[in-house]
């Protein structure tokens, strides 16, 4: 509730007047930055296993056949190795990268809830937290342990992570108005694609010159210090904040109606969520990018290595591309989405729909086309930058409906839905795993082919029954 009384003290009122930018654009730029650090210490491994585990060798046959690509006609250095140590299945390399999402899965709701509860700032600090340690101990669990031991750790580290969604949509609903939300919204979300795009590039790097554990220690590093700069600078929401200007409160109370979280807000409406098909297609099309995404930042590294038999450092570098035109494009697309519901607010739920078509079927497709033209590198590059590229959609399209639906009760609705979500990130590494026991390309067309159908079936019903509208158990608890 609003008192209209200024508790900040004097030395917040005398450095609001220095700080430049608004709170609210600082906010989404450590959000931004705390989903990158979420992405680059979940998937830093994707490149790194293939430096820990025995190399591929294939026949002169194999290759000739077309199943694998034959190796680019490259000068190795002796310094690099082609592989490591561990002889680790296909199947349980799957199991160690989808490990993560079993945790991931957990977080989400106790996060919603907490960050309701408790405001966002300290939930998002713990989980985060929780995941850089665990990052830190990595390679010591990786020498010592073995891998079930890394498959356990991963999982807790994952029940960190999955604070991070929850906790920034929490932040968005206190601190961004409708007509900002696509674009913030889609920039802070899409921290994950930098997230893929620095972890892939500098990982490749690392490993190309120094050795594999450096690769954990640098991004647990990195997301320790974002953790101290984001507890000095970023709070729950507004009313909260010490050195907000008054000129921002003010746009911000005549947009949103409020500056604080309302603590008297009654217990989150279980029952008539579940029974909301609303929330149901919500989930669906939540199920469906997941398992794109995933396929595609936990595997890609591998199907680099694997099919193409490129060298370390390109594999990085070639994986973190698609991912980078997929930030762009989703910057592109909340800009168009934030046009269009800024002339016309009705128009929200089309939006919406529009962008989450984009990047369903079209993405897909490309994914495919990518694994049938044969082994030249830059077409195979090219057709999935383009899918990734028209994925960007998503940012603006499903990941901010659980905002517009539910400006009250948004943490718990992202989290219910990007926790389901999350069973993609277990399942698609596994399906990738058991799918290519022999790493070659008919089983990677398999791998694709799984994905265009996942991605194309569940996102139906959100096009058509989808919507933005904020729904009526937002307010029915507190009417009641």
């Amino acid at each position: 509730m609003e008192t209209g009384e200024d508790t900040r003290p004097e030395w917040g009122k005398r450095l609001s007047k220095c700080v430049p930018l608004p709170q609210r654009v600082i906010m989404s730029i450590m959000g931004f930055l705390s989903i990158i650090n979420n992405y680059t210490l979940r998937s830093c491994i994707s490149v790194t296993i293939t430096r820990l585990v025995l190399a591929r060798s294939y026949s002169n046959e194999t290759e000739a056949s077309g199943e694998v690509c034959p190796k680019p006609d490259e000068t190795v250095d002796d310094e690099e190795t082609p592989g490591g140590e561990y002889d680790w299945s296909q199947e349980l390399q799957g199991y160690i990268l989808g490990s993560f999402y079993i945790g991931y899965i957990l977080g989400h709701v106790p996060a919603g809830l907490l960050s309701e509860k408790y405001g966002a700032k300290w939930v998002l600090v713990c989980g985060m937290s929780t995941a850089t340690i665990l990052t830190l101990l990595t390679p010591l669990c990786i020498t010592l342990l073995g891998p079930y031991a890394l498959i356990v750790l991963r999982t807790i580290m994952g029940f960190g992570a999955g604070f991070s969604y929850p906790s920034c949509s929490a932040l968005l609903a206190h601190w961004v108005p409708l007509h900002e939300r696509s674009l913030l919204g889609a920039f802070i979300m899409g921290g994950g694609q930098m997230g893929t795009v620095l972890s892939n590039s500098l990982s490749g790097a690392l490993l190309r010159y120094a050795k594999w554990p450096w690769v954990f220690y640098t991004f647990g590093i990195m997301a320790a210090l974002w953790i101290l700069f984001f507890i000095l600078m970023c709070f729950s929401d507004p009313n909260s904040h010490p050195y907000i200007s008054d000129k921002e409160k003010e746009y911000l109370m005549k947009h949103m109606g409020r500056l604080g979280r309302d603590h008297n807000l009654p217990r989150f409406p279980w029952v008539p969520v579940f029974k909301s098909k609303e929330m149901w297609v919500l989930i669906l099309a939540q199920i469906a990018h997941d398992w794109g995404f995933y396929v595609m930042s936990s595997c890609f590294p591998k199907f680099l290595n694997d099919v193409l038999q490129l060298q370390i450092l390109k594999t990085g570098i070639f994986s973190s591309i698609p991912f980078l035109l997929f930030w762009l494009f989703s910057l592109i697309f909340g800009g168009i989405a934030d046009c269009v519901i800024k002339r016309n607010a009705t128009k929200a739920t089309i939006a919406r729909k529009v962008m989450t078509f984009i990047a369903a079927t079209p993405s897909g497709l490309f994914m495919v086309l990518a694994v049938y033209v044969g082994c030249n590198t830059a077409l195979i590059i090219l057709c999935f930058t383009i899918s990734m590229s028209l994925m960007g959609g998503y940012y603006a399209g499903i990941k901010l409906t659980a905002n517009d639906m539910t400006p009250n009760y948004s943490a718990t609705v992202m989290a219910i839905v990007n926790g389901i979500g999350g069973i993609a990130g277990v399942l698609a590494p596994y399906s990738v795993g058991w799918l290519t026991k022999k790493t070659h390309l008919h089983e990677w067309q398999q791998v694709f082919w799984l994905a265009l159908a996942i991605l194309t079936i569940p996102t139906i019903p959100f096009c058509i029954w989808g919507t933005a509208e904020v729904q009526e158990w937002n307010e029915s608890a507190k009417k009641e």
